[in-house]
């Protein structure tokens, strides 16, 4: 596997894709790949983990930049520089609100993209790495008229199931209306990683991991690109 940083190149002008990939080439980056529209950028996504987003904000397809940026931010922590000839008071806002880690105005040059670049990345290497709270959550759920405790240190993992987040245990599985995005905010800090898009596991529990694969009380759960490498990264492996 590269060491190099694998930046995404969302840009649907061939020419200025081009010279975007060869100045992050000439840094020493690896793109590993360019792509035009939002419903392309997202299947690569769900097949490769990258570190960086570079995103056009006019691309073709029923979305533009923006909106590609605010479905990434549901799906990965990657960070993303917004490339745009447009500065106009509401695209400015609304790229504001998506909340990138640059904005680089078109013409641009390369000194403009690595400059951008680099703040991205160092931003990203100095941000620290949240560590379980010492404090322990009281996790409580509905089970049919009542509300009852749940011992999160007794779930094996959470599946998501569309709107609703399925809770796993030896005995029993509690379904609640929660996304699995918001189950994980809450118990990343208690010692859960997100493995894929579909799962969230206590670490306690794990029983192995094959290749891609975490075995969870017996389930064999798919590790996800994506997810690959913050979930090794949560891992103290001898």
């Amino acid at each position: 596997m590269s060491n190099k940083i694998q930046i995404l190149v969302v840009e649907d002008e061939p020419i200025i894709a081009d010279d975007i990939a060869i100045c992050l080439e000439q840094m020493g980056h690896e793109v590993v790949d360019i792509c035009n529209t939002a419903d392309q950028a997202l299947s690569i996504l769900d097949q490769q983990e990258v570190d960086l987003i570079l995103l056009d904000i006019k691309i073709k397809g029923k979305k533009d930049g923006i909106q590609l940026a605010q479905l990434i931010r549901q799906k990965v922590a990657t960070p993303f520089i917004f490339i745009s000839s447009l500065y106009d008071k509401n695209t400015v806002t609304r790229a504001k609100n998506a909340e990138p880690s640059g904005y680089v105005v078109k013409p641009f040059k390369d000194a403009d993209i690595e400059v951008a670049v680099d703040m991205a990345l160092a931003k990203t290497k100095i941000t620290p790495v949240s560590e379980p709270k010492a404090q322990q959550l009281n996790l409580f759920i509905r089970k049919s008229n009542s509300i009852v405790p749940l011992n999160f240190n007794e779930v094996f993992y959470v599946e998501a199931s569309d709107n609703y987040s399925v809770f796993y245990t030896k005995e029993d599985k509690y379904v609640v209306s929660q996304t699995l995005k918001s189950i994980e905010d809450i118990l990343t800090d208690q010692g859960y990683g997100r493995i894929h898009k579909t799962f969230l596991v206590n670490l306690r529990k794990i029983d192995r991991i094959e290749n891609n694969v975490v075995f969870v009380n017996g389930s064999p759960l798919p590790i996800g690109k994506v997810y690959k490498r913050s979930f090794m990264n949560r891992l103290t492996v001898f």
